[in-house]
């Protein structure tokens, strides 16, 4: 089975302008010269500190989605480790209504797992259908994985 990669189309673009914002606001107390120039400490720990934390940012916001692969399914998420469920781990999946957002409702593939139930917010759309879609092919890829 080959590797499939599922990335939230706004998310991603929104997480990475604030991230760049935020390192170039950390950029600008370098641009002067006067931080440096008078080893204004405060000021040179408070720049690093906004371009790492920045440039890190921007690094989770790309790596945020789900990837699907042989192994299972891995969740990628901003603040978080990586959570991996292997496909034998996963009962069934199933297209459920998460959340609400804006007063529209959000549906989302659902990992039934046992007694637990993971939801993968990271595949949420607005549209029943497109969940439906995404739901289908990963049952098929379980299907397939449980065959090989």
């Amino acid at each position: 089975m080959h590797r499939i990669v599922i990335r939230p189309r706004v998310q991603i673009p929104v997480l990475v302008v604030i991230f760049a914002v935020w390192t170039l606001l950390g950029v600008t107390y370098f641009t002067s010269g006067d931080v440096l120039a008078e080893r204004d400490w405060f000021g040179i720990g408070l720049g690093c500190l906004l371009v790492t934390s920045g440039m890190a940012g921007i690094w989770r916001a790309l790596r945020l989605g789900v990837v699907i692969g042989g192994e299972g399914v891995r969740v990628r998420g901003f603040d978080s480790r990586d959570q991996v469920t292997a496909w034998n781990a996963i009962q069934s999946v199933d297209c459920v209504q998460i959340d609400v957002r804006g007063g529209l409702p959000l549906y989302a593939p659902v990992l039934r797992l046992g007694d637990n139930a993971m939801p993968l917010s990271a595949l949420g759309s607005y549209s029943r259908q497109d969940a439906e879609r995404k739901v289908e092919q990963l049952r098929s890829l379980k299907a397939s994985a449980a065959r090989s």
